[in-house]
């Protein structure tokens, strides 16, 4: 029991000592796509880079472990195509979408102080996407073989519209939806705080669940990998007084 109270004590003690501190940051990322399931045939995914802005906070503790939350916008960019394979198609189709999302990454870390100018920290959370708006755009070729064997363009389609974010996988014209209205992911990332008021920052981010509509149930499974770089600076004042009182 003594030590269930030594423990408690030690936790409340810590906690008075606990400081908020608020920060802005923004930078750049570079999606990827995996298509993991396509029964229609063959499907490549591709990459792009994007951007994204946030502002968030840090409850930091007297044992060096945080809490971090964020609320931010990314701009997004991946591609999807049927041509992979060599094999003879009688239609190839490329995708381009460029979605934005509202993003709300939380989670814990830890901070080593290296030197009294730089320290490391170790992050590890999730982060919930929320789609805002974007486009997505298509190219589609069909082709037929001629008498020869050779491969002929019969004929093009290109179209671009804005993304419509939904749950239904049922096709409906124009209101069709592209992508998943939310999508969730885990997340694992380091920084350098550079004297506690500029932080560089590198996030890898692993999407868990289908981008695409109808979840897990869609035919065609996607899903996402992102890394993102960004620059974090601390709010005057509010990172060296959080810093000050823990080491009280």
């Amino acid at each position: 029991m003594k030590y269930l109270l030594l423990a408690l004590g030690v936790f409340i003690s810590g906690s008075l000592h606990a400081q908020f501190s608020f920060y802005v940051s923004g930078g750049g990322n570079y999606s990827h796509l995996r298509v993991t399931r396509n029964p229609g045939g063959i499907m490549e995914g591709k990459g792009g880079v994007g951007w994204q802005t946030a502002a968030g906070a840090e409850y930091n503790t007297h044992f060096g472990y945080f809490v971090y939350f964020e609320a931010g916008f990314s701009g997004q960019k991946f591609k999807k195509d049927s041509s992979a394979s060599g094999d003879f198609k009688s239609i190839e189709s490329h995708y381009t979408y460029k979605p934005i999302f509202l993003n709300f990454p939380f989670g814990i870390g830890y901070q080593f102080d290296l030197t009294k100018e730089l320290g490391l920290k170790i992050y590890g959370g999730v982060t919930t996407q929320v789609g805002l708006g974007g486009k997505v755009s298509r190219n589609s070729t069909s082709y037929e073989l001629d008498s020869t064997g050779q491969t002929v363009i019969v004929s093009t389609e290109n179209e671009t519209h804005r993304i419509h974010f939904g749950r239904s996988i049922q096709v409906q014209n124009e209101f069709r939806s592209d992508l998943a209205n939310a999508i969730w992911g885990l997340n694992i990332g380091a920084g350098l705080n550079f004297l506690k008021t500029v932080e560089g920052t590198i996030f890898y981010q692993e999407v868990l669940t289908n981008i695409l509509p109808g979840g897990d149930g869609a035919p065609e499974i996607n899903k996402l990998r992102c890394m993102t770089l960004n620059l974090k600076f601390y709010l005057p004042g509010q990172y060296k007084k959080a810093k000050a009182q823990l080491n009280l």
